[in-house]
C-alpha cells in the first residue's frame, strides 16, 4: 500500500494549530510522515509543534517554498498538503488510498466551513460546486498528489500567491482530479476577521486579476492591500 507524507507549512499558527497535532496522531501511528515546514513563526508554532514529536524542518519564508521544500524532504509515495487550521477529523486513510491507483494519482476534498452560521454553509456549497467545475483547487481543500506526477509536473511554482492554483492548472493537464467527499474543514476565521462580504469580493477580485494576467507581485499587493 502506498504511504502518505503529510505537509503543513506554518507561520504563527499559534491559535490554531493545537487541533491539527492532537488529529495527526492517529495517522502518524499508522506510520504516515508528518512534516511541518516553518517559515519563520516568532509565537509558540515551533514549540508546540516540537513538543507533539512532529519533524520541523525550516524554510524561507513563503507558502510555496515552504511546500516545496516539505515536498523535497518527504519519503511518502502520495503528498499531502494541509493548511494549519485544517480539520481532518472526517477523513480516512483508506478513503484516501483507496484511489491511489497510479502515479497520475492526485485530487481534493470537498470543503466544509468550521462555522453553524447559515452563510459558511452557501460558501462551502458555491466552492465545492466551483472546484468541481473548473477541477481547480485552492490549498484549503487539502490537495493530495503523487510525488511522481507531482515532480513531473514541476512542483508549486515559486510565486507568491495562487500557488495552488497553478499546480492545479498544471495537473489537470495530466489527468483529472479525484474529488473525495471526506470532507476537510477549514476555519472561518478570514472571514469572521475581514468580513464576509470583503472576504468574497477579495477573492473573486484576487482570481479575476490573476486570470487575465496581472503579476504574482500585484496579486500579492492586492492581497496585503485589501
Amino acid at each position: 500500500m502506498p504511504s502518505i507524507s503529510i505537509i503543513v507549512p506554518v507561520l504563527n499558527e499559534a491559535t490554531c494549530l493545537n487541533s491539527l497535532l492532537v488529529q495527526l496522531e492517529d495517522w502518524r501511528n499508522d506510520k504516515d510522515e508528518v512534516i511541518f515546514v516553518d517559515g519563520g513563526s516568532e509565537d509558540e508554532s515551533r514549540n508546540m509543534i516540537l513538543a507533539s514529536g512532529f519533524r520541523l524542518i525550516k524554510s524561507e519564508l513563503g507558502r510555496a517554498k515552504q511546500l516545496n521544500q516539505g515536498a523535497m524532504s518527504a519519503k511518502g509515495d502520495v503528498l499531502w498538503f494541509l493548511h494549519a487550521d485544517s480539520d481532518i477529523s472526517e477523513i480516512s486513510r483508506d478513503s484516501l488510498l483507496s484511489q491511489a491507483h497510479d502515479e497520475s494519482f492526485w485530487g481534493f476534498f470537498k470543503i466544509k466551513i468550521s462555522d453553524r452560521a447559515l452563510i459558511f454553509r452557501i460558501i462551502a456549497f458555491c466552492i465545492n460546486c466551483r472546484t468541481r467545475c473548473t477541477r481547480v483547487a485552492t490549498g484549503d481543500l487539502g490537495i493530495f498528489v503523487s510525488k511522481s506526477l507531482f515532480m513531473k509536473v514541476g512542483a508549486y511554482p515559486d510565486i507568491k500567491l495562487m500557488e495552488d492554483i497553478e499546480l492545479s492548472c498544471s495537473l489537470k493537464h495530466r489527468a483529472a482530479p479525484i474529488i473525495l467527499r471526506g470532507p476537510i474543514n477549514t476555519s472561518a476565521r478570514r472571514w469572521r476577521a475581514n468580513g464576509v462580504v470583503q472576504t468574497i469580493l477579495l477573492m473573486w477580485v484576487l482570481r479575476m486579476g490573476w486570470f487575465l494576467g496581472c503579476s504574482d507581485r500585484t496579486i500579492r499587493r492586492l492581497y496585503d492591500g485589501w
